[in-house]
């Protein structure tokens, strides 16, 4: 009798036992780590600088990324992740550009959020020393080389000494101003008034005659002059500073 109470006890004890090992709550810690997975801020932020470093046209070492987000980190299925940024409505290229990116796993859509950044670009400019007039030359002492940071880079902007001494300015320009290719003019090679011989080839048969210059003339480029001794108008190629180049 003894002997079979024994055996019952063990069997309730046995039963009592898996069903505190197979019932008991699981908690939420645990149950995050089988089958989730997780994405910090700062993993999407930097996922988002490598995105704009490959679609901006600036070079690494020129442009200065940022990207925030202000929010926590998100809990998602376990599985291969996909980061899919864009830069919606926009075409900036430097500054503040908005950012979204699409969260997808093994190929599903899980989440879309939004992102802020900052893109500051290094631009080596060309800056006035003191205010140029329109026409004026400009001297290697009315420029300096200068290196800035920016949010809203300079089009067209001049970045070598040597592509700003010597030419003209084509407007006046006040201390201080960048310059760009649309402030400056190739100096004249004859300037209007000047005196200069007029040439009329053909073969080996050569005439010249002087004449005057009726405006500025550039290298190659068709100008008009003043024959001084018939007292006509007539157009030419300058083809050097002393030269005007007619056709008969």
């Amino acid at each position: 009798m003894r002997k079979r109470k024994n055996i019952i006890f063990l069997i309730i004890s046995s039963f009592w036992f898996l069903s505190l090992l197979f019932l008991a709550p699981v908690s939420a810690e645990e149950s995050h780590a089988t089958g989730t997975q997780t994405i910090s801020a700062g993993e999407m932020e930097n996922a988002g600088i490598n995105f704009l470093t490959k679609f901006l046209p600036w070079e690494k070492d020129s442009a200065q990324i940022d990207v925030f987000y202000n929010g926590e980190e998100i809990i998602l299925p376990a599985g291969r992740l996909d980061l899919i940024f864009k830069t919606p409505g926009t075409r900036l290229q430097a500054g503040r550009i908005p950012l979204t990116l699409q969260i997808n796993v093994e190929g599903k859509f899980q989440k879309r959020i939004r992102l802020t950044s900052r893109v500051l670009v290094t631009q080596k400019v060309i800056k006035t020393l003191r205010t140029i007039r329109r026409g004026e030359k400009i001297q290697e002492e009315d420029v300096t080389e200068e290196i800035i940071e920016t949010e809203k880079p300079w089009d067209n902007a001049v970045s070598r000494l040597e592509k700003a001494i010597g030419f003209q300015a084509s407007r006046n320009l006040p201390k201080g101003r960048i310059l760009t290719a649309k402030f400056l003019k190739e100096p004249a090679l004859g300037t209007k008034g000047d005196k200069i011989l007029i040439l009329a080839q053909k073969g080996a048969m050569k005439i010249t005659t002087p004449g005057i210059l009726k405006e500025d003339g550039y290298e190659d480029s068709m100008v008009q002059v003043l024959n001084i001794e018939t007292k006509k108008l007539i157009y030419g190629r300058l083809i050097d500073a002393n030269t005007v180049k007619v056709s008969f």
